[in-house]
């Protein structure tokens, strides 16, 4: 590629960092970083109604968390900005006065009543897709003098230049075409001196020098309007590519309205996925890399990513598959970065303050070949903090299928009782040494010591669990159970 490579993430601060927006972050952050060029974060805040309080700061601060570092956004500002839209007006104020003078846009003075009105005729004569009646474009020079010294409220308004096809190869879905006929005359200056969308969008491009802009398949329509300003201005427009949808499991259109899937970053980080698990994850949705795998690391992501693999069929969010990744990055954690990694979970959900740093760094690494995100530590821990009441239902289940009546777990008791130096290697000695007194082993051995012990049908290596547990809860879970006469 020619010139440097620059690619832009603008989101609105109507909400925060979700699952599609971060995608479109990302893309654009690996296409920049792939051809060693920038990525810039630029924030379209015309919306003012829709503005929420702390979105902004949602979008950076997760982004961050994810490794998408900007080159250049509000607080690390570079030679293109304002970087917030609503600080760059004077920029849009001129150029629309610059299409004014080129006859290339004009004064509209007609009122929201009068527009809705014209739509309501058009549509009633048959026309489903109504454009502006072009009332405003015909006014002559002193009809348009008379109502600015009125001080009529105005728009400026771009007008669509006739028998003209709109075109564009894009990235992913190859040659797009609109007629200009379809488009009709439209808004770039409100009378309140906001930029509309598709304008500040264009002019914003433009300045920044935006050579590619990957986006969401829902501005598809927008290009057109783009494509004018780029025209209007007499240069190159960046390269399109719009991106497929992102689906749920029953194949429906990812929608932050729907209850069943967590849509924000914040959600999965506060769950404890690693960003580098969401990272890759997000990567492989509507790209794929050439080969089977598909566990990467940025930098491998840099190097790979490419505009040639992005997929046409829209991407399913597997949130199962999600965990699976996020899982096998715990488990190439350090045990000490895992260990400080997982603490705040226990912090958060038990009081610690009479357990030993030791019994604390066991307990935790006992469940680091299982665990599938940090938060599922305090479910798994909960045994060896809070004391069982009552067997699951499909435990006791499992139990009674076992043969024989358990009462040897009574000799197992007491000998467990008599350990003076409670220590695993102790328990696992005298787990031995019970099966060979029962003539007891595999299954019908491991299960009711597991089971009368923690009240656990699975779990980790049972020693270790029969150690963390302590020798007063484990035998009064057994004598509970065997008071039961389970």
């Amino acid at each position: 590629m020619g010139n440097k490579v620059r690619l832009r993430y603008a989101p609105s601060p109507t909400g925060y960092l979700h699952i599609g927006n971060t995608r479109t972050a990302l893309f654009n952050y690996l296409l920049a970083k792939h051809y060693d060029g920038d990525f810039i974060l630029r924030i379209e805040d015309t919306d003012t109604e829709r503005n929420v309080e702390g979105a902004e700061a949602s979008q950076l601060d997760n982004l961050r968390w994810l490794g998408i570092e900007p080159d250049e956004t509000i607080d690390k500002p570079g030679k293109y900005g304002p970087y917030r839209q609503l600080e760059r007006l004077d920029i849009y104020q001129k150029y629309a006065e610059q299409f004014l003078a080129a006859k290339q846009a004009y004064y509209c003075f007609c009122s929201s009543e009068a527009l809705e009105k014209s739509r309501e005729e058009q549509i009633a004569n048959g026309n489903v897709a109504p454009t502006y009646d072009l009332k405003c474009y015909h006014l002559s020079p002193e009809q348009v003098a008379e109502q600015l010294a009125l001080g009529t409220p105005k728009s400026i308004r771009f007008h669509v230049p006739e028998n003209q096809t709109y075109q564009f190869n894009d990235m992913v879905r190859g040659a797009v075409s609109f007629e200009a006929k379809d488009l009709g005359d439209w808004i770039i200056l409100k009378s309140s001196g906001i930029p509309t969308y598709n304008f500040a969008v264009a002019v914003d491009d433009y300045l920044m020098e935006i050579t590619h802009v990957i986006r969401g398949e829902e501005h598809i329509s927008n290009t057109p309007r783009q494509l004018m300003i780029y025209d209007a201005l007499g240069v190159t427009p960046p390269i399109f590519g719009h991106l497929t949808l992102i689906v749920n499991e029953q194949h429906k259109k990812l929608s932050k309205r729907d209850g069943h899937l967590m849509q924000f970053i914040s959600q999965y980080r506060d769950l404890g996925y690693l960003p580098e698990a969401i990272f890759n994850f997000i990567a492989l949705l509507g790209w794929s890399p050439k080969g089977e795998e598909e566990i990467f690391t940025k930098t491998e992501l840099i190097k790979i990513f490419d505009e040639e693999r992005f997929s046409k069929s829209p991407s399913m969010f597997d949130v199962k598959k999600l965990t699976w990744i996020n899982s096998l990055y715990l488990k190439k954690m350090t045990d000490e970065d895992y260990l400080a990694f997982v603490r705040p979970f226990l912090t958060a959900a038990y009081d610690l303050t009479n357990k030993s740093e030791g019994w604390l760094e066991m307990l935790m690494l006992i469940f680091k070949k299982e665990l599938q995100y940090g938060q599922e530590i305090v479910e798994l821990a909960k045994p060896f903090f809070v004391a069982p009441t009552s067997l699951n239902p499909a435990t006791l289940t499992m139990l009674k299928s076992l043969p024989g009546d358990h009462q040897w777990l009574n000799s197992f008791r007491d000998d467990l009782s008599k350990i003076s130096d409670w220590n695993e290697g102790a328990i696992k000695t005298l787990i031995t040494e019970c099966g060979q007194k029962h003539q007891l082993k595999g299954k019908d051995l491991f299960m009711p010591i597991r089971i009368f012990t923690s009240y656990q049908e699975h779990g980790p290596e049972l020693a270790k669990v029969i150690y963390l547990i302590g020798k007063e809860q484990v035998i009064n879970n057994i004598n509970n159970l065997i008071s039961k006469d389970v």
